[in-house]
């Protein structure tokens, strides 16, 4: 989910015109949390109180953003300890008479600064209807960005260590290199490593809501913000307005079923790549076996890594996640994968290590990326012996891309991890909220179609709007699924059941 998000805002501005413990008693407007604990209706989060304020400064190089900060403890289980700042920025409504209320932006992740993305690039993430009727607020999750980045001594990726181990000896020394990236950034980073968990950072959220001053909020989520989002209206039924959750993410699936979903969807994404490519004859790959082309190119990576120009050569492991990564902005970075393919076959991997170093080599990302989803994780694999039974069975489904899917990464990502998952899947039950609108995407290759159908269900009064086209996300990428999206952040009213926006193009 933190793959894309860069690939996203780019996606985006091309496509249209302009990614404590859980379950613990937390301060609400009435309701249960997402695991069934009743919440306390006569309090607002830890110390903080809706007559809070932030002080606001100009800031970015495009007018109108405002930064500030808001102080939250850095254990919601004990709000008189030690303190950490988050880092916010603002965007007031660009039409003062037509404001509705305040919107809370989140890109997906984790690792996404929403912070960042709402100060410097506020016309890829949001419609200007949107951001004519919204006050925007971009909020950088604790241990990401502005707030407290997490940090490690180790790299998180590491190209002689293999995330797909065939023997033992190869486990081994996976669950090795996690321990010890684990390790490092624990003592980079200190106690906040073991407090970035979704439900810390969804009780952030309603700190900075209560300093902001608002009653209620409106929240448009993607990918890993779908389950923020989640946590969210679990825990603060009452302070939901609207929200939007944009290639859902159902966050009581199994380990298994998360893995075994998404490998399904990223092989889906690839067979599209190819049957683009056997129709249009501007692919690079035209007229050709187009799949038995890239079967090849992994293959000879496996024995010899493909040359880089000027920088360290692909490994087919990482031939199949930066091929992923394409996968996710289809259809925009169809000729992209396909050009870089022709390039890798001749002996220069280039435009792969130009993703690469986006999706795997940037260490702030990663070292916030599986920090958190190890404590939202449990890979639920006890040893060598159910990892290569679950890695026999994605090797079966996804042919071409090895099994390749950020939970797969996820899942072995974690395995070692010296902190344990704080906050692992559990039932979702939302209910007391205003209807949520939950967007699925047919052909998404991060978070498959069948986790929105899957995540409205279990959000009672939840409405599911699908966009029958490919790629990661719908909003500001299919122009009928934002519209939809904004018709409903405005006044709250779902799409008709059974909604489809259509791919066109």
């Amino acid at each position: 989910m933190r793959r894309n998000i860069m690939a996203s805002l780019l996606v985006a501005a091309t496509a249209l015109p302009l990614v404590a413990a859980g379950g613990a008693a937390s301060a609400s407007s009435g309701g249960t949390t997402t695991d069934g604990t009743t919440t306390d209706s006569t309090t607002t989060s830890g110390a903080m109180t809706d007559s809070a304020t932030i002080s606001w400064r100009p800031c970015g190089e495009q007018a109108g953003a405002e930064c500030g900060s808001v102080e939250v403890p850095l254990d919601w289980s004990a709000p008189a300890g030690p303190a950490i700042e988050l880092s916010v920025v603002r965007r007031r409504a660009t039409d003062p008479g037509a404001r509705v209320g305040t919107l809370l932006y989140n890109p997906g992740g984790p690792g996404g600064q929403a912070a960042l993305v709402v100060r410097d690039f506020p016309s890829a993430i949001l419609s200007d209807d949107l951001r004519r009727r919204f006050d925007v607020v971009g909020i950088d999750p604790r241990g990401v960005g502005g707030s407290g980045a997490v940090r490690c001594g180790l790299p998180v990726h590491d190209p002689e260590v293999g995330e797909f181990p065939d023997t033992r000896a190869e486990y081994d020394r996976l669950v090795a290199h996690n321990r010890a990236v684990g390790e490092s950034c624990l003592a980079a980073t200190g106690p906040l490593l073991r407090n970035v968990d979704t439900v810390s950072v969804a009780r952030d959220f309603d700190a900075v809501r209560a300093a902001l001053g608002e009653k209620k909020i409106s929240f448009l989520g993607k990918s890993y913000g779908t389950i923020l989002g989640t946590e969210y209206a679990g825990l603060f039924p009452g302070r939901v307005r609207t929200m939007v959750l944009d290639g859902a993410v159902d966050h009581g699936m199994s380990s298994r079923r998360l893995v075994t979903d998404a490998t399904r969807a990223v092989e889906d994404s690839f067979d599209r790549f190819v049957e683009w490519c056997d129709r249009t004859t501007s692919c690079p790959l035209h007229g050709r076996d187009v799949a038995r082309v890239w079967d090849r190119l992994v293959a000879g990576a496996e024995r010899t890594p493909v040359p880089v120009r000027n920088g360290r050569p692909i490994t087919a492991e990482e031939l199949r996640y930066v091929g992923y990564t394409f996968l996710t902005a289809m259809p925009e970075y169809a000729g992209g994968l396909a050009a870089g393919i022709v390039q890798a076959e001749k002996g220069d991997a280039t435009i792969f290590a130009s993703m690469r170093a986006q999706a795997l080599d940037d260490p702030a990302s990663t070292a916030a990326y599986r920090s958190v989803m190890c404590l939202d994780l449990d890979p639920q694999i006890r040893g060598y012996r159910d990892l290569r039974a679950r890695l026999k069975q994605v090797r079966r489904l996804s042919p071409h891309m090895g099994g390749t899917s950020e939970f797969w990464d996820m899942t072995v990502g974690c395995l070692g991890w010296p902190v344990p998952p704080s906050n692992p899947q559990r039932p979702v039950n939302v209910h007391g909220t205003p209807p949520i609108l939950v967007v699925g995407t047919a052909h998404d290759p991060a978070t498959p179609l069948a986790w929105a159908r899957a995540l409205s269900s279990r959000i009672r009064g939840s409405g599911l709007l699908t966009y029958d086209g490919t790629g990661h996300t719908a909003y500001m990428r299919s122009a009928c699924a934002t519209e939809h999206a904004d018709r409903y952040l405005v006044t709250g009213r779902l799409p008709e059941k059974g909604t489809v926006c259509r791919a066109t193009g």
